[in-house]
């Protein structure tokens, strides 16, 4: 599935506390949380 395809990126989008205003991950939670683990922190909605 695309990130366009994503079903949940409208819904995740309204709760996402991600500040950075280019981040191709905000709303794509399953990419955000991988992307994050691989480089060893956290993101903004696990803080």
């Amino acid at each position: 599935m695309s990130r366009k395809q994503c079903p949940n990126k409208e819904i995740n989008l309204k709760a996402c506390p991600c500040d950075w205003p280019d981040c191709e991950r905000k709303g794509l939670c399953c990419e955000c949380v991988a992307y994050h683990r691989k480089h060893g922190d956290l993101p903004a909605c696990l803080k």
